[in-house]
């Protein structure tokens, strides 16, 4: 392979696409970076680049956000564009993002051979537009990295056998090489937001079903009032949640003391936190599995997950927007904790190293 495209674009890309493209480098193949800008707040995106040591990318896009069929397709005419002028051998893309799918597309229409690292995730609610990402890109892709064995037999039963890799996931890579490097700031880190280790609950929520709908921002606020009675909550706000968190006059009063509303955290801190807290309620499925990651019970504020085998293990609780589900389930873990082993469900750590193989081989 003389030359690869990486397309990225929101910030669980950033972080699993920094620990392969330098195992890309390494290997001396040639990688061009688009960033489509699907997340542009400094905090979000920028930060990100400078944190994880990736190379600046090679095209910024600067799309900005939109509905989803906007965004898509501005994404789909600029990334045309780029593919045009590069020509490359092969694009690779991420997860389950609006970058995603236009980049997908963009490739195949253009009858580019599209790379697809964490392949086979299957929530099997349509209605989530990250599902219809992941399910469309996984069709149009030609070499398919899929993480665990669950994703191998969600592909099997639509037909998609050819070129499947279990490669385990990189995002366990990248989680166990950030801590190691930053353990000794850990301290720090907790002290910065007044947290103290296994004291604590970490809060993430961002995706539409819940900020989007008045309801369950609300169950969920509620939720995380009632927790606050016994535990320190430490809730890192996405923008957009904030918005309507402020849109829907939860947090016209001062929350208690706590329950720390925060602006949004670098991965770094992202990951000492995760590896520090008591239990993570989260929305998020990258957060489920760092949680899972570093052997930590979390309330899932949904009522499916694409990570099946941490629910079947106990590890993850599906709770939905559900005020009384969420408090019971998070009051009954923090006390209890997890009931069951911990098993390699994510591979050994090296994930990154096996795509760079398949890669170099394609």
């Amino acid at each position: 392979m003389k030359k690869l495209v990486t397309i990225i674009g929101a910030r669980p890309q950033f972080i699993k696409a920094s620990i392969v493209s330098k195992k890309i480098r390494d290997a001396g193949l040639k990688e061009i970076v688009i960033h489509t800008g699907q997340h542009y707040d400094i905090n979000m995106s920028d930060v990100f680049f400078k944190e994880l040591e990736m190379a600046e990318p090679d095209y910024r896009l600067d799309i900005g956000s939109g509905s989803h069929g906007e965004q898509t397709g501005r994404m789909l005419i600029e990334i045309e564009k780029a593919l045009l002028k590069e020509n490359p051998d092969l694009v690779l893309v991420y997860g389950d993002t609006n970058s995603t799918l236009a980049g997908a597309l963009a490739a195949s229409k253009l009858n580019i051979p599209v790379g697809h690292v964490e392949a086979g995730l299957r929530s099997f609610n349509r209605r989530m537009p990250e599902e219809l990402n992941r399910l469309l890109t996984d069709h149009l892709s030609e070499l398919l990295f899929v993480p665990t064995e669950t994703a191998v037999k969600n592909l099997e039963r639509e037909g998609i056998t050819d070129n499947v890799h279990k490669i385990g996931d990189v995002m366990f890579d990248l989680a166990l090489l950030i801590r190691e490097m930053n353990e000794h700031r850990t301290d720090e880190i907790l002290g910065k937001h007044g947290l103290t280790a296994g004291g604590y609950i970490l809060v993430t929520i961002h995706r539409a079903d819940n900020t989007d709908v008045e309801e369950n921002l609300k169950n969920i606020w509620e939720a995380l009032l009632q927790l606050a009675e016994s535990y320190t909550i430490f809730f890192p706000a996405h923008p957009r949640t904030r918005k309507y968190l402020s849109q829907y006059g939860l947090i016209s009063e001062k929350p208690p003391d706590n329950l720390i509303l925060s602006e949004p955290i670098s991965y770094v801190e992202m990951i000492l936190l995760e590896s520090g807290a008591r239990l993570i309620i989260t929305d998020s499925g990258g957060v489920q599995k760092e949680s899972y990651f570093f052997r930590k019970p979390a309330v899932v504020a949904r009522n499916e997950t694409e990570w099946i085998e941490l629910a079947e293990a106990g590890w993850t609780v599906l709770a939905g927007a559900d005020t009384a589900k969420i408090v019971q389930t998070a009051l009954a873990l923090c006390a209890k904790g997890v009931q069951a082993e911990w098993k390699p469900f994510y591979g050994e750590g090296d994930a990154s190293v096996k795509i760079v193989g398949f890669l170099d081989k394609f």
